[in-house]
C-alpha cells in the first residue's frame, strides 16, 4: 500500500528533571518523523539544555508549567490538551520522557504505523506496556540504555488502558482518565495494539530518587490516582530476579511475549 506523506503527528511530553531520558525520547520521535512539543515543569537539572539540542530538528517549541512542589498529573494533562488544540497536526501522541513508543510491525517507524492505521479509518491507537528493568550485569552506557536493557515484564492491568495516540481533528480528551483512555467524539479504536516500552528506572538508586517521598497534588489524590506509587519504601523498590522477567532476543526487536501479563508493578509483587 502506498502511504500518503501528508499525515503529520506531534508528541507532547511534560518533563521535570528527566535529563537521563529526554535526549533518547526526543531522538526516537524525531527520527521517526514525529514532531515534539516539551512542557518543562521547572526542571532543576539540564533537561532544558538537552531539549534545545533538537531546536529546528523536530522540537517545535517548549512551554512552561510552574512547579508547585508536587507531581500534578491533572495540570500536565490540561496543559497538553490546551497545546494540542492549537496545533494543526493530524495526530497527537501523549507521551512521557521514560517511554519509547513503537509500531508493532518490524521495520515500520511509528509515523509509518500511524499513517497505515489512519488510512484504515481508525482514529485511536492503544499501546501495550512493557516495563524494562536493569538486571545484575547490565552496564548503562550513556543515554543508549534501550540497547543495554533487555529484560522486561508485560504490564496489563486492564484492556485498552493506554490510548496514547489519536486523531487531533476529533474532540478527544484524556484528562478525566489520568492520561489512560480517550473519551469524546466517535471512537474508532485500532484493533492492533502498538508497543510502549517503559524504562521505569535505570538503576535501583534512580528508582529510589524517583519514587521515595514523592508528593502528589490534592487534585490527583481526590481522583484516587497514583495508588500504586504512594508511600513507596526503599525495600519495595528492589528489582526482581531475572526468573520473573521476559527477555528480548535483540534490543530492537518488537517480538514481545504477551503471555503471563502482570496486573501490578514489580514493587507490588509478593
Amino acid at each position: 500500500m502506498q502511504l500518503s506523506d501528508s499525515i503529520t503527528c506531534v508528541a507532547i511530553i511534560a518533563v521535570r528533571n528527566e535529563a537521563e531520558h529526554i535526549h533518547r525520547a526526543l531522538a526516537a520521535f524525531t527520527a521517526a518523523g514525529v514532531d515534539v512539543v516539551v512542557i518543562d515543569n521547572d526542571s532543576t537539572d539540564d533537561s532544558v539544555d538537552r531539549c534545545r539540542e533538537f531546536d529546528s530538528k523536530g522540537l517545535l517549541f517548549m512551554d512552561r508549567l510552574p512547579w508547585r512542589g508536587y507531581f500534578d498529573l491533572s495540570a500536565q494533562l490540561k496543559a497538553k490538551q490546551k497545546i494540542a488544540q492549537k496545533l494543526s497536526h493530524d495526530w497527537v501522541i501523549h507521551a512521557d520522557a521514560d517511554e519509547w513508543l513503537q509500531s508493532p510491525a518490524s521495520g515500520e517507524t511509528l509515523l509509518q504505523g500511524i499513517k497505515r492505521v489512519s488510512q484504515q479509518g481508525y482514529n485511536i491507537i492503544n499501546f501495550d506496556e512493557f516495563v524494562f528493568l536493569p538486571v545484575k550485569g547490565d552496564k548503562l552506557r550513556g543515554n543508549r540504555y534501550e540497547k543495554d536493557f533487555l529484560h522486561y515484564y508485560y504490564f496489563a492491568p486492564a484492556r485498552h488502558r493506554l490510548m496514547r495516540a489519536w486523531r487531533n481533528s476529533v474532540e478527544f480528551t484524556n484528562v478525566a482518565s489520568g492520561g489512560h483512555r480517550v473519551h469524546g467524539g466517535h471512537v474508532k479504536l485500532c484493533p492492533e495494539n502498538f508497543v510502549l516500552r517503559h524504562y521505569i528506572a535505570l538503576s535501583y538508586e534512580h528508582a529510589v530518587r524517583k519514587y521515595v517521598g514523592r508528593a502528589f497534588s490534592q487534585v490527583d489524590l481526590s481522583k484516587n490516582w497514583h495508588g500504586n506509587r504512594r508511600d513507596l519504601t526503599t525495600e519495595q523498590l528492589r528489582f526482581p530476579t531475572t526468573d520473573r522477567l521476559k527477555k528480548l532476543g535483540t534490543w530492537d526487536s518488537v517480538d514481545f511475549d504477551r503471555s503471563e501479563p502482570f496486573t501490578r508493578h514489580y514493587w507490588e509483587w509478593s
